[in-house]
């Protein structure tokens, strides 16, 4: 069985797009959360995922969406605190609010012989599991000779091992890396008969820029927001770098 695992999508299609045509085909898709906020296309994602049919979790990122108002958006706008989560609310429909009000926090599943317990991140930070017992005590998922978890969230792809049996896994996210790391590339794995391999594609992130620009011309968005997207989608060496010259439109 082939296993496409991805996390932290944040409305970023064409890295998904990217990873869709570096691996062609699956057996199923696993998502660790995060499908929005931080990218500019969140409805062609949330289409992706379903179309996909992906066993997909709740990220903070979605949870924070799903908090947002009509006014808070058109208040942002007028304070000029506008910020990709307001940007992501107002694209949403009915359906792409009631698919992700319907991701739960942990899935459990199990493929060729392992078992999985799949959630967004550990704890309220970015920690991570360190000592089997605190995966003994995170673990839900009954007894299994083979155990693995999954998570996303802090965007640094990993492959932990606790024992023989037991590990945890991070797929890194599609979209974007921390500010200390350069690499621009969509990260993804592979577990294909139980066996890990890690994925990372390059992909045009043009279409990226140019949204960030249209949207620095408009004034309103956090300046804080724009200067991640910058970083992510563009040349800037961190994520604070000041905001670019704009280029005749």
């Amino acid at each position: 069985m082939k296993i496409l695992l991805i996390s932290d999508v944040h409305a970023n299609i064409h890295a998904l797009r990217a990873v869709e045509r570096a691996e062609k085909t699956w057996d199923d898709v696993w998502c660790c959360g995060d499908l929005t906020d931080f990218g500019p296309d969140p409805v062609p994602v949330i289409r992706w995922m379903r179309d996909h049919s992906a066993r997909c979790v709740l990220g903070n990122h979605d949870a924070h969406v799903l908090t947002l108002t009509v006014e808070d958006c058109r208040r942002a706008w007028d304070e000029r605190t506008w910020q990709w989560a307001h940007q992501n609310y107002e694209q949403l429909d009915g359906g792409d609010v009631a698919y992700l009000r319907s991701l739960p926090k942990t899935l459990h599943l199990s493929a060729d012989g392992v078992s999985y317990q799949m959630q967004h991140q550990y704890d309220s930070g970015y920690g991570v599991v360190e000592a089997l017992s605190h995966f003994d005590s995170f673990w839900q998922g009954g007894d299994a000779p083979e155990r693995r978890m999954l998570f996303g969230h802090t965007h640094r792809r990993g492959m932990h091992l606790l024992d023989e049996h037991t590990c945890w896994l991070n797929p890194g996210s599609v979209s974007y890396r921390k500010g200390d790391d350069m690499d621009k590339r969509a990260h993804y794995m592979v577990i294909e008969d139980g066996h890990v391999r890690f994925g990372a594609v390059s992909y045009d992130r043009s279409a990226l820029l140019a949204k960030t620009q249209e949207i620095h011309r408009s004034g309103r968005m956090l300046a804080a927001n724009l200067q991640d997207a910058y970083f992510f989608f563009g040349s800037s060496l961190t994520k604070r770098d000041p905001l670019p010259k704009l280029p005749e439109p």
